[in-house]
């Protein structure tokens, strides 16, 4: 952002944009905007002085705990000592800033496992050179795009989405300008790549709508880059868990390039939540095949990673030996893995060792599963453990949940697993707002002339209600 107008105009223009879901509270100072993870808890605040300018910005970890605190000046721009926290509560990173400009970055520590350590450091050492060749030539591009990418690596959330929306505003006023393709052949590319890049940041904070529709803003922009749809299948999968609708654009990828080990691992991780466990250890096993370009290109933090979820699959297949193994080692890897341990209290409980089991689910609940995982149930696995509670556990797999099919869709889609014909339905699209309703003919719902992109249906009959995530082709 070359100017405090501009600056100015694209924070404003964040606030506005986000008010649509947020829960905004008068407090004496102003007015402070909230946005919140799944599991209840705060995921950002802002803070609106009485003049209406903003003041500060925190973001927070989705356990509990300030991520970030920045503060902003009159004029919108960031100002004064801010401030980067562990979910340990350990200062992590500050910065200064002096009326928008960088005047000093100190990193008291740095967070990596065995896996990622090479890239971590790698991405710090990246800020460190671009901050100080930026002194020198602030308006570069190329230093500044690298400086961002490296920002959000390190889930510098607050810098990282700032940088990306500057560069968002201005490659739309170039696209929207005579000739602009023309003059700027990879324009579309360039453009792909930041909306991609927002909805990672925007995943972060479980903002499911606002996400998928930049993912896929991402391919319509940028059809050729199979990348896009990997990350749209991924975050499908693991964050909005839609699985079906995951594997659709997981399978694209798998046609372009058959051993794509992303796509295989995530795959997998959509396999087992569906309970579909030959094919959870098929694709995973092509994953293994090149592991280190997971780390190497990936942010290397996932906690079902291949071991972890190969493991229970190993386990539901009768080679519980292998699963346990595999669970063990993803431990080693990362000994803050909360779901491993989980996995590992399921064996330990199906081989009737109840103590042990029950030590591992309290141990993904001292590491915050519940939290970050708020829809998977962990709650009746430790009370069947740990306090001989012989009850059924009740709960509907994934597999069994109402779902949307064909999706993405042409022409109509058809509700599954939802036990009644004709029901009402409404479609929002990612602002929120209301663009149809009306009532289902035997569980069909006609989406024709609907333009193409990413929308929510809403469908109710008689206070049941059902959300899901529609793409139109």
């Amino acid at each position: 952002m070359k100017n405090s107008r501009q600056g100015t105009s694209i924070i404003l223009a964040l606030i506005i944009f986000l008010v649509f879901e947020n829960q905004i509270t008068a407090q004496k100072s102003g007015i402070v905007s909230k946005t919140f993870f799944k599991n209840g808890l705060v995921a950002r605040e802002f803070y609106m002085g009485e003049d209406q300018m903003l003041d500060s910005i925190k973001t927070y970890h989705i356990v509990g705990g300030l991520d970030e605190r920045f503060y902003f000046d009159k004029n919108n721009l960031i100002n004064g000592l801010c401030q980067k926290f562990s979910s340990e509560g350990k200062l992590k990173t500050t910065w200064l800033f002096k009326k928008g400009v960088l005047i000093k970055r100190t990193d008291f520590f740095k967070e990596d496992n065995l896996k990622n350590k090479a890239k971590v450091e790698e991405n710090y050492a990246i800020i460190t050179k671009n901050n100080e060749l930026l002194k020198a030539d602030p308006d570069n591009y190329g230093l500044r795009y690298g400086r961002a990418a490296s920002r959000i690596y390190l889930e510098d959330n607050v810098l990282a989405e700032f940088d990306f929306l500057g560069f968002k505003s201005q490659l739309e006023n170039i696209k929207a300008s005579p000739g602009a393709l023309t003059k700027f052949p990879r324009l579309n590319q360039d453009l792909a790549e930041i909306y991609s890049r927002l909805s990672t940041i925007y995943g972060r904070f479980e903002n499911d709508n606002l996400s998928v529709d930049y993912k896929l803003k991402a391919i319509q922009t940028d059809p050729e880059e199979t990348r896009h749809y990997f990350n749209l299948g991924a975050y499908l999968a693991t964050e909005a868990q839609d699985y079906r609708l995951a594997i659709y654009y997981l399978n694209e990828v798998e046609r372009r390039f058959p051993n794509h080990n992303f796509a295989h691992w995530v795959l997998g991780y959509t396999y087992l939540e569906l309970e579909q466990y030959d094919k959870v250890v098929e694709n995973i096993n092509i994953a293994f095949q090149n592991e280190a370009n997971l780390y190497e290109n990936g942010y290397g933090t996932a906690e079902s990673d291949l071991r972890t979820i190969r493991g229970l699959a190993y386990h539901k297949l009768g080679k519980t030996d292998l699963g346990i193994a595999d669970l063990n080692e993803a431990l080693k890897i990362n000994d803050k893995n909360s779901v491993a341990n989980k996995y590992l209290g399921i064996i330990y409980d199906d081989l009737g060792q109840s103590q042990k089991a029950c030590d591992y689910f309290q141990k993904a609940r001292s590491l915050g599963y519940e939290k970050k995982y708020y829809n998977k149930e962990l709650e009746s696995f430790i009370k069947k453990a740990c306090n001989a509670d012989q009850k059924k556990r009740v709960s509907i797999a994934p597999k069994d949940l109402p779902y949307i099919s064909p999706n993405p869709a042409e022409n109509t889609v058809e509700v599954f697993n939802y036990p009644f014909s004709n029901f009402t339905y409404e479609i929002f699209n990612a602002q929120s707002q209301k663009l149809r309703n009306g009532i289902s003919n035997d569980k069909t719902i006609e989406v024709l002339g609907l333009p193409a992109g990413f929308y929510i249906l809403i469908i109710n009959y008689q206070g049941k209600s059902e959300t899901f995530k529609l793409i139109k082709k």
